[in-house]
């Protein structure tokens, strides 16, 4: 029985406490990412009206990227007109190929240009698009629930990593002592 009352010098009961302590920190970052404040998000995106957008020059297509954000995001886009033309970027919230005034929408721009908003707070699936050419320059925003994209992952891993660990070397300990 006394060699059930310790492993490693460690007390089973303060070993079950650690493991304990480690479990509830866990579920306190996975509470802590659900509770974050709206991260910042950057993307560069070049486009032509004859093929598209893309994140590089190389990689224009129609319909362009997937954009990716969380729900209240800050959404910081480089618009980059690679082919001379006048573009015209916005998001249609209503999936409208005409913008909205409450759109997120650059101004119109043949070089770089600048857009920063704030990602909808309702999930879906939203077109953007220039309003100069609607046709070819379109592709999707995405905005997931906040907390979808991992950012705290290493801490929630490292936090369950050692739980286990812990309870593997308790089962362990106790086996080689039978």
């Amino acid at each position: 029985m006394d060699e059930m009352k310790s492993v490693n010098g460690m007390s089973v009961k303060k070993l079950l406490v650690t493991i304990v302590v480690v479990l509830v920190i866990a579920v306190a970052a996975i509470r802590i990412q659900d509770a974050r404040a709206a991260s910042t998000r950057s993307f560069t995106l070049y486009g032509s009206f004859a093929q598209g957008w893309g994140f590089t020059s190389a990689s224009i297509s129609s319909p362009g990227p997937i954009i990716v954000v969380e729900q209240g995001d800050n959404v910081n886009l480089t618009l980059i007109g690679s082919d001379g033309f006048a573009h015209k970027f916005f998001v249609s919230y209503t999936n409208n190929s005409s913008p909205n005034l409450s759109d997120p929408q650059s101004p119109d721009f043949s070089g770089t240009t600048s857009l920063q908003f704030v990602a909808s707070n309702t999930t879906g699936t939203y077109t953007y698009y220039c309003s100069h050419h609607v046709t070819t320059m379109w592709g999707y925003l995405q905005i997931v629930p906040t907390g979808t994209i991992p950012e705290f992952q290493p801490l929630i891993m490292l936090s369950l990593l050692a739980a286990v660990t812990a309870a593997a070397a308790l089962v362990y300990k106790r086996k080689g002592q039978d």
